[in-house]
């Protein structure tokens, strides 16, 4: 099957895809979650490990969720994932009528081409096209940067959850319903 783009992005390195990612993608969003948690761990940052990601857990997301896949050439550079519920993370918070961002990993390599922010741009304006209120996403609460990064993408702050191993910090961003 044809990799289906639904946005293209251009950057100073040129252009790169995004669509929406199918069973036959499964091991480049493998590679591009693995990878980006191996850079994790060689950073000493204690977010992802790339024996979270496996076959089985893959296939959950493409089952259960909306899985965007970015490529460079046609080769995997980044992804995100968006889901209509999340009350593992939001507990009695959760709302339907919120969009919920999972997953955003863009590939060591093509960090600093805002690809990142690029992506959280084309989930807010599915979400926001899809009739919900806004959307939102959680963040390891020990990583500064990171939570600076989700606050400056205009995502407030709306609470800490105890995860158990983890704590997170609960982010959400209302949209406008005008075009």
């Amino acid at each position: 099957m044809e990799f289906k783009v639904l946005e293209r992005f251009e950057t100073v390195q040129g252009t790169f895809e995004l669509g929406l990612a199918e069973s036959e993608h499964k091991e480049e969003l493998l590679c591009i979650l693995r990878s980006t948690a191996e850079q994790m761990v060689k950073e000493g940052l204690n977010q992802w490990t790339p024996s979270l990601f496996t076959s089985a857990l893959l296939d959950e997301y493409l089952t259960e969720r909306e899985v965007f896949l970015l490529r460079f050439d046609d080769k995997p550079a980044g992804m995100f994932t968006l889901q209509e519920s999340d009350p593992s993370y939001w507990g009695k918070r959760n709302d339907t009528r919120f969009g919920y961002l999972h997953r955003l990993a863009v590939l060591p390599v093509y960090r600093g081409l805002n690809l990142g922010t690029t992506m959280i741009r084309f989930g807010e304006e599915r979400v926001r096209k899809q009739g919900k209120l806004g959307l939102r996403l959680d963040c390891v609460s020990h990583l500064e940067g990171l939570n600076q990064f989700y606050q400056r993408q205009g995502y407030q702050f709306v609470d800490k959850q105890n995860m158990g191993t983890r704590k997170v910090h609960l982010y959400e961003k209302y949209l406008s319903s005008e075009n």
